[in-house]
This record gives C-alpha cells, sequence and structure tokens, in this order.
C-alpha cells in the first residue's frame, strides 16, 4: 500500500501541470539553497577553526553590523516588486528601474551609515573599523538583485541559481585557499564582497541571456517609485527590525562581553539559521500563486492560506526536532571542540525557527492585504523587547542568555502579535502547530 502511494505521488509530480512548475520551481530554490548551505558550513567552520572564537566572533561582529544597517540598501521594497510585477507584466521595465535606483541610492547610504556606526561604536578598533567598511561595500552591489525579484515573479528561479551558485562556488575555494595559506582575517573578508560583486555580475549575463535586453532599457518613473516606496516603507522598517531580532545579540554580545562569547554564540546562530532556506522556499514559490488565488476566490485564497501554515510547520518540525536532540554532537562535528560550548546555545536557539517560520507565512498574508504596517509593528516590538531582555540575560548568561531573549522575542513577533492582527490568520497559526490539514494537502493534491 505505501509502496503504491508513493507511485502515485511520484506520477502526479511528472504530470505536466501546475504542481509540476511549482514543485520545479522550488528545487531549483531548495538546490541552491542546499548547495550554498552544505558547502558554506563546511568552510565556514573550518575558517572558524582555523581563527578561533574570538577573531571568528570579531568577523561576525562586523558583519552583523553592516547587515543591520544594510537593510535600507532594499528600502523593503522585494515583496513589493514581485507583487506588482505579477500584477503589471506591461510594467516591466519601469518597475525594474524604478527599483533599481531606489536600491543603488540605499546602497550607498548604507555604507556610509556602517562606517559611522562602527566609528561611533569601536573608537579605538581599526581592525574592526576596516572590517566593516569593507563588508559594507557589498551593499553597493545590491540593486542588482532586482534581476532575481523578476524571475522569482516568473517563478523561474533556476536562473537566479545558476548565477548565484557559480560565484559562491569559486569564491569558497577562494577562502579554502585562504586557510590552507594562513590568510589574515582581512582577506576573508574581502573575499565575502567579491562573492557577492561576481554574483551580480552574473545575474546582468543571465538576464540578458534569458530576456535578450539590456538592463539599460529599465526606466525610472517617479510615479511609480514613490508608490512602491509608500507600499515599502513599513517593510523596510519590518526589516530592520527583523535584523534586529537576527544580529542585535552578536553585536550587544561583541560589545557587553568579549568576541570571544560572540564567537560561540555566532557558531551555534550559523547552524540554527541554516534550515531558514526552506521557508524562504516555499514563500518565494508560493508568494505568486497565493496572489493569483485572492483574485479567483476567497474561499479558496484561505483554504491555501491554511495549507500554506501547516507545510511550514511541518517542515520546521523536520528541522528543529533532530536539531535539538543532536546539537552537541553537530556542533563539534562542524566546529571542533573549541566551540563545544555552544550546543546548548543552539539547542535553545533552535527553536525560534518553529516561529521564523510562522512569521514568514504571516507575512505573507500581510503583504498581500496590503497590511505591511502590520508587519512592521510586530516586528518592531519583537525586536525591542529582544534588545530589553538581552541587557540582563546577557549580562547574568552570556550567549545563553542571548539565545532565550532571541526565542522569546520570536514568540512574540511571529504568534502572538498575530492575534492583534486577525483573528483568523491566528487560528490559522495555531491549528498549523498541530499540522492540521497536512495530510490533507498530500491526499488532495499529490494522492489524487
Amino acid at each position: 500500500m505505501p509502496f503504491k502511494m508513493i507511485s502515485k505521488a511520484f506520477r502526479k509530480i511528472k504530470e505536466p501541470g501546475e504542481l509540476r512548475r511549482l514543485l520545479a520551481n522550488a528545487s531549483w530554490l531548495a538546490y541552491d539553497r542546499v548547495f550554498r548551505l552544505a558547502l558554506n558550513l563546511f568552510v565556514v567552520g573550518w575558517m572558524a577553526r582555523y581563527l578561533g572564537p574570538k577573531l571568528y566572533g570579531n568577523y561576525d561582529y562586523a558583519t552583523s553590523i553592516t547587515m543591520v544597517v544594510g537593510v535600507i540598501a532594499a528600502f523593503g521594497t522585494n515583496s513589493i516588486v514581485v507583487r506588482d510585477l505579477v500584477r503589471y507584466r506591461e510594467r516591466t521595465t519601469d518597475i525594474l528601474g524604478s527599483a533599481f535606483l531606489i536600491r543603488q541610492f540605499g546602497g550607498i547610504l548604507s555604507v556610509i551609515i556602517s562606517t559611522v556606526v562602527v566609528f561611533i561604536l569601536n573608537p579605538d578598533e581599526p581592525m574592526t573599523q576596516l572590517l566593516v567598511i569593507v563588508v559594507s561595500v557589498t551593499y553597493l552591489f545590491a540593486s542588482v538583485d532586482v534581476v532575481d525579484l523578476y524571475f522569482q515573479s516568473l517563478i523561474k528561479s533556476k536562473y537566479s541559481v545558476i548565477a548565484n551558485n557559480t560565484a559562491f562556488f569559486l569564491l569558497s575555494i577562494i577562502r579554502i585557499i585562504l586557510i590552507v595559506y594562513q590568510a589574515p582575517l582581512m582577506a576573508f573578508a574581502v573575499a565575502g564582497t567579491a562573492e557577492v560583486a561576481v554574483a551580480q555580475i552574473g545575474m546582468l549575463i543571465v538576464y540578458r541571456r534569458v530576456t535578450g535586453h539590456f538592463v539599460f532599457r529599465w526606466k525610472w518613473n517617479f510615479v511609480l517609485a514613490k508608490q512602491m516606496f509608500h507600499d515599502s516603507w513599513p517593510l523596510m522598517l519590518a526589516a530592520a527590525s527583523q535584523l534586529l531580532l537576527l544580529k542585535i545579540s552578536q553585536v550587544m554580545l561583541g560589545n557587553m562581553v568579549s568576541y570571544k562569547e560572540l564567537g560561540e554564540y555566532s557558531a551555534a546562530v550559523k547552524i540554527s539559521e541554516v534550515w531558514y532556506f526552506v521557508p524562504f522556499v516555499i514563500y518565494t514559490t508560493m508568494y505568486p500563486k497565493l496572489i493569483e488565488f485572492k483574485s479567483i476566490s476567497n474561499e479558496q485564497y484561505m483554504r491555501r492560506m491554511q495549507d500554506y501554515f501547516s507545510i511550514m510547520a511541518f517542515i520546521s518540525y523536520l528541522a528543529v526536532i533532530p536539531t535539538f536532540f543532536l546539537n552537541e554532537w553537530v556542533i563539534y562535528i562542524i566546529f571542533g571542540s573549541q566551540y563545544v560550548k555552544a550546543s546548548f546555545i543552539l539547542g535553545i536557539h533552535i527553536w525560534a525557527g518553529l516561529f521564523v517560520a510562522m512569521t514568514t507565512a504571516r507575512n505573507t498574508w500581510c503583504n498581500i492585504e496590503n497590511d505591511t504596517r502590520s508587519v512592521l509593528y510586530s516586528t518592531l516590538a519583537g525586536a525591542l523587547l529582544n534588545i530589553a531582555m538581552n541587557v540582563p540575560l546577557i549580562k547574568l548568561y552570556g550567549g545563553v542568555g542571548a539565545a532565550v531573549s532571541v526565542m522569546i522575542a520570536r514568540i512574540v513577533t511571529g504568534f502572538l502579535s498575530t492575534l492583534f492582527m486577525s483573528r483568523a490568520i491566528f487560528i490559522m497559526q495555531v491549528k498549523s502547530l498541530f499540522l492540521h490539514g497536512f495530510w490533507r494537502i498530500i491526499k488532495d493534491d499529490i494522492l489524487e
């Protein structure tokens, strides 16, 4: 019986149609993330062993500062650009051109602010200052990401995957060479910036080959850009708050305790966040379809939204539960005995991932309903709560306290706050924790 069900599922997937198209797109995105994360874990683990907790913590401190500031590079336009490209195909060149220039301005602003921030926070650390400047340069290339958004809107992410993975593979080889030849810390920062530059150049080449058009055909439209910014600024602030949730603990640990403690915490977080690509893959594939369901039937739209939440929960459990029980083994294998203290941190931090998935699914609904302010308020509340709890918890418990703070903030941001947005969506989230409707998805969409 199970064999017949599996055979039937495979036949269903192989049939031409919407399911096959969605799974093909998700497969390309999953391949992209799995390939990059597997190779990245190997390289980062090796790099962390080579540098040791202190230098690795210093590097992570610099990248955390630039990531928090660099959120303004995109001005929160990602989902807005995809939404508009799906709805208004005839205005593609205007949408891409406007988004490109908005993000180019944001990239320049990110470099300037990152530099100012590090000189204020670390006035007597020239190495840290230089690291931040080098890493922040990556945001000068952020504008080219609109090509990736274009392919997302078409559910043809394989083209972005090809460009990104080619650059990532080449630069991973360079990082390994740097480790073998015992290069200084600054060389790894330069390599990371070079990776982003090469990937974006590759993206432009792929866009030209696939569409037959040059980016010079894109047009700036002031009215469209103004509307885009009007819709996206709450998302930009929400993304900033989201990154505060992700990275503020690293910044605070580096300033309040030590770079060594930060290095151990960062090792745990690196593993905990590895699987975050899965909610992103599901979101990227489902977002355009959910927009279409909304235009067809509200009943069908809400049913698919429940399916979406349940899939997110199921995938989360697959990642969270094994990692929770194998945390010490995972840390030792990847980072070595120097980072053994990180295992307990990982056991706590991994549970935040379940609510990352809940947040991603809930924010999808908010974006479709154009309720971007709710995304902002919930994420900002979580970020402020995280900062407030970090002050006493980091002083008392170091990295463990930071992990507890992040987990509580995630629960507030992605779950409890939904109750104030929509009772129906909150009920969906609660049901999804018990995998409500998940087996119906398997039966109706795959086995039938």
